[in-house]
C-alpha cells in the first residue's frame, strides 16, 4: 500500500510539473503577443514622429531662406540709405 502512494504521490508531482510547465508556456506566448501589439504601437507613434522631423525640417529651411532674404532686403535698404545702391532710370 505504501508503494502505491508514493507513486501516486511522484505521479502528482509529475503533473503539477508539467501543468507548471504548460501554464509558463502559455504566459510567455501571451506576453509576447502583449509585447508585439506594444512595439507594433511603438512603430506607428515613430512614423508620426518622422513625419512631424520631416514637416519641422522643411519649416526651419524656408525660414532660414526667409531670414537669408530679410537679411539681403536691410542690406539693400541700408545701402540705398547711404547712397551706395543708387538706383537710375533709364
Amino acid at each position: 500500500m505504501e508503494t502505491y502512494v508514493t507513486i501516486i504521490g511522484i505521479a502528482v508531482q509529475t503533473a503539477l510539473f508539467l501543468l507548471g510547465g504548460y501554464a509558463m508556456v502559455l504566459r510567455n506566448d501571451w506576453s509576447n503577443k502583449a509585447l508585439k501589439a506594444e512595439l507594433v504601437a511603438m512603430q506607428r507613434q515613430l512614423e508620426k514622429l518622422s513625419e512631424v522631423i520631416t514637416i519641422q525640417a522643411v519649416q526651419t529651411t524656408r525660414i532660414d531662406n526667409l531670414h537669408q532674404q530679410i537679411t539681403m532686403l536691410q542690406r539693400n535698404y541700408e545701402d540705398l540709405r547711404r547712397g551706395t545702391g543708387i538706383i537710375e532710370r533709364d
